[in-house]
């Protein structure tokens, strides 16, 4: 038995030995009707949330036991998140429930975006976008020195053509001469 070095009575229940995860796990599709894909957009508590299915409809869903206590390891319900729900055959409100049937990571959120499939390019949300502009502007390159540059190119190709060994170093600011005589542009790099 492992030991329970941490104390407590809650501290061995997200052991390895209480991990029954398979290794290698495929992509979980649409199988039957009435389910669907869709993105958390508000979370409820309780074990509820709002999401918005491929239609742009709104539902309310449910977590299922699966989903919960132990088993919410690897299936974490955010905002942004992309899940699938399945409809409550007998429910017969106005406003039906659905349940959570699969949470997909970020890597089968890529994956499923790289198939192709239409049905993927509806699941849009509002958090995807401030994700997708936060990483974007982290390096920003702009190019101003075009005249510069084309000076640069100028003197190298003169100085490839003289006959002379010798290298001006104020001329050629950003550039690198190997070994074997080659002229290398900084900027290209």
């Amino acid at each position: 038995m492992v030991k329970n070095l941490t104390g407590g009575n809650k501290s061995k229940q997200m052991g390895r030995k209480f991990v029954s995860a398979p290794v290698d796990r495929k992509i979980r599709l649409i199988q039957e009707e009435g389910e669907s894909y869709a993105v958390v957009t508000k979370l409820l508590g309780n074990g509820m949330f709002y999401a918005n299915d491929t239609e742009g409809k709104e539902r309310i869903c449910v977590m299922r036991n699966k989903f919960r206590g132990k088993g919410k390891r690897d299936n974490t319900v955010t905002l942004g998140t992309w899940v699938m729900i399945g409809k409550r055959d007998f429910d017969s409100s106005d406003k039906p429930k659905f349940d959570l049937l699969e949470v997909y990571t970020d890597i089968e959120k890529q994956k499923l975006k790289r198939s192709g499939d239409p049905k993927f390019l509806l699941l849009k949300s509002e958090y995807d976008n401030i994700k997708d502009s936060n990483q974007d502007h982290d390096v920003a390159f702009e190019n101003d020195d075009t005249e510069k540059y084309k000076e640069l190119m100028e003197t190298i190709a003169t100085v490839q053509t003289s006959s002379s060994n010798h290298v001006n170093k104020v001329t050629l600011k950003h550039a690198v001469v190997m070994d074997d005589g080659d002229y290398v542009n900084v900027d290209d790099i």
